[in-house]
């Protein structure tokens, strides 16, 4: 069992990002860790498709082990995907199962179009924590749209395959979530109520734990239209005119490391725009302090970040806030304060 972080380290990051301190007393306690940025599809949802040839790669095992001894006693959760398909690292079962025996909750997001018996069960047996089946649509021609080159029902079909899998080995693990995006406005995901219909119950009585609705997102402005209400614009330099509503809460919680090492301040920066760090010289401790995201943390605080490209264009720091805090982060500070 993946040992939980003590409850006092979540009030101290709620009162960090609250007061917008500078410098925090706490190693970061969420990492995304890109295991690869390789993808086999070209998602509408998802800018892959912009990075060029010389922007892909897999993460060393060795620099991978280095991240995780860091991380060890002092990360509640890492996430093992990042821009890419992380099913796609020849490596992925030997990282899931290492993180695991240094007492790391594991967490995958995969389009589910690589899963096979074999890998499901290895996927299963390694100790993985969570996994998420991105599946954007419970429409098939929509699916298909958003997924050009994936097959609605054969994916259908190999997430069910996963969970009877899981069921035959009455494994707990993983949690078990199917994505689905709301592409349509508040109603979009009961447009159909055949269909959704028809759609749940191809999972009935196996152990799909949970169906998440998610807001598309606009990565930063890479994207336009994230949210589907707003005209986002991707030029640099250049501020969405919504009202910003909070700072970010990225730079006080967690940290982005992509295949090559590099860190970044937060997972929306796909294109690696603010660089605040090197794991392969340096530790991740000093980097959560160093000087480049001590800034940002200023800046954030005033909500100052109109100069600060990707933050400017992004539409997480101009969501809904309950006490302060994005709604849709209220999960992740609520699952470290009651120790869930």
């Amino acid at each position: 069992m993946s040992k939980k972080l003590p409850i006092y380290t979540f009030f101290k990051i709620y009162d960090s990002y609250r007061r917008g301190k500078e410098i925090c007393s706490y190693f970061p306690v969420k990492l995304w860790i890109e295991t690869t940025n390789r993808c086999n599809l070209s998602c509408a949802l998802c800018p892959n498709s912009k990075l060029g040839p010389g922007q892909r790669g897999d993460m060393d095992y060795g620099l991978y082990i280095k991240i995780i001894d860091q991380a060890q006693g002092n990360v509640s959760e890492i996430n093992l995907f990042h821009r890419g398909e992380p099913l796609l690292h020849s490596q992925l079962i030997e990282m899931i199962d290492y993180a695991s025996k240094k007492n790391i909750r594991t967490r995958i997001h995969t389009n589910a179009t690589l899963l096979d018996t074999l890998l499901n069960k290895s996927l299963i047996e390694s100790g993985l924590d969570f996994i998420t089946f991105s599946v954007d649509s419970y429409i098939k021609e929509e699916y298909e749209r958003l997924k050009p080159g994936a097959d609605f029902d054969e994916v259908l079909q190999k997430i069910t395959g996963f969970l009877s899998q899981k069921k035959e080995t009455k494994s707990k693990k993983p949690f078990c979530t199917i994505q689905i995006m709301n592409t349509n406005g508040k109603d979009g995901l009961i447009k159909n109520k055949k269909q959704l219909k028809d759609f749940l119950y191809k999972f009935s009585g196996l152990p799909l734990d949970r169906i998440a609705r998610r807001t598309p997102h606009n990565w930063g402005g890479m994207l336009k239209g994230g949210n589907g209400n707003t005209d986002f614009t991707s030029n640099k330099g250049s501020a969405l005119q919504a009202k910003i509503t909070s700072a970010c809460t990225f730079p006080w919680y967690s940290l982005t490391v992509f295949f090559d090492g590099k860190v970044y301040l937060c997972p929306q920066d796909f294109g690696g725009s603010i660089m605040v760090g090197d794991a392969n010289t340096e530790n991740l401790a000093g980097i959560f302090n160093g000087g480049a995201i001590k800034n940002i943390r200023k800046k954030h605080s005033k909500k100052d970040i109109l100069d600060i490209w990707p933050c400017n264009s992004c539409d997480r720091v101009r969501r809904n806030t309950i006490a302060k805090v994005p709604s849709e982060y209220l999960g992740f500070f609520s699952r470290g304060i009651f120790n869930k």
